[in-house]
């Protein structure tokens, strides 16, 4: 087991024992201080996972509020689960949601918006660390969706999931902030 799986295994159990009340409360911690980055508040059309996965730092709540101040939602969806492709397809309403594969909720129709529109991106991590290294799922579907992005880049993380030191392979994409409970933690990433 290398590295990254033995941190992926580590911080999913921590993630895994989180009461659903504890998780609830420290996803609308996380909120907070995402509403308080600028990058955010300015942007008009934000890409955002779905959460769909056990504690995972709930996306729900944040693309309603969206919503509800203007924004636009883009979401994920994988076009081709062999080659490890993803698009990005406009959401309308949290109802237009439905199943799709790895039981990732995606938009029942596919809207495709051009990346050139998305303002800031929003990923999904199981850990990082201060430098900007990530950690997914390990199927590297965001490292090359977000290759040749120039745009912020966001994970949203629980404490516990920023970790001191990841070692990075060479076509893992760095996250600009990591926004927490307590914190936003700007990577210095691209600078």
């Amino acid at each position: 087991m290398n590295q990254k799986e033995k941190i992926r295994k580590t911080i999913l159990k921590i993630r895994e024992d989180l009461g659903e009340e504890e998780a609830v409360q420290r996803s609308k911690s996380v909120l907070t201080q995402l509403e308080n980055l600028p990058e955010y508040r300015n942007a008009g059309l934000v890409h955002t996972y779905v959460s769909s996965k056990p504690n995972e730092v709930d996306t729900m709540m944040m693309i309603a509020r969206s919503f509800a101040r203007g924004k636009r939602i883009a979401v994920p969806v994988i076009l081709e689960k062999k080659e490890r492709k993803i698009g990005t397809s406009e959401l309308m309403n949290i109802g237009d949601l439905t199943d799709g594969p790895f039981d990732i909720k995606e938009p029942k129709v596919f809207s495709a918006i051009p990346l050139e529109e998305v303002d800031l991106f929003i990923v999904p991590v199981i850990a990082a660390d201060r430098s900007g290294n990530r950690i997914g799922w390990g199927f590297g579907y965001y490292d090359s969706f977000l290759q040749s992005q120039q745009k912020p880049i966001v994970a949203l993380a629980y404490n516990f999931q920023i970790i001191d030191k990841i070692e990075p392979n060479d076509t893992d994409i760095k996250v600009d902030y990591i926004i927490s409970e307590n914190e936003i933690i700007r990577t210095k990433a691209r600078s």
